[in-house]
């Protein structure tokens, strides 16, 4: 079974919550509950049905800066945000954990947004 599902904007990279953690440790729980709730409604909208694990992970993330002329975020800080999005598939009884054994190969492409920012997210069950 392969499922598809499109998170709207861009979540939070490594930066930004490395940053929130150092300030208070309830600041860092409070950015990585909003970027996991950002994953849950786009989950929901996309009406995902529960997957036999393995599962492979394909993300592509349109990237756009949030100011005009700045730059863009690095790769590895936007991909840190996968973090986000595996504990949201757990959370919403998509897959049963992320563990090694429950998700096979995670993939990442990026791409700068001629339009809006968002994260396409691939799932499929390794046959």
């Amino acid at each position: 079974m392969k499922q598809v599902f499109t998170i709207p904007g861009r979540l939070d990279g490594l930066n930004e919550y490395t940053a929130s953690c150092r300030s208070h440790a309830q600041v860092g729980a409070r950015v990585k509950r909003r970027n996991q709730e950002a994953v849950c409604w786009a989950i929901k909208a996309a009406r995902l049905k529960p997957m036999e694990t393995p599962v492979n992970v394909r993300i592509t993330w349109f990237e756009k800066p949030k100011r005009k002329g700045a730059m863009m975020r690095d790769r590895d800080n936007i991909q840190f945000a996968v973090k986000f999005i595996l504990d949201a598939l757990v959370e919403m009884g998509i897959i049963p954990d992320d563990g090694f054994n429950d998700i096979g190969d995670v993939n990442h492409k990026c791409y700068r947004a001629s339009d809006e920012a968002r994260i396409v997210v691939e799932l499929e069950e390794i046959c």
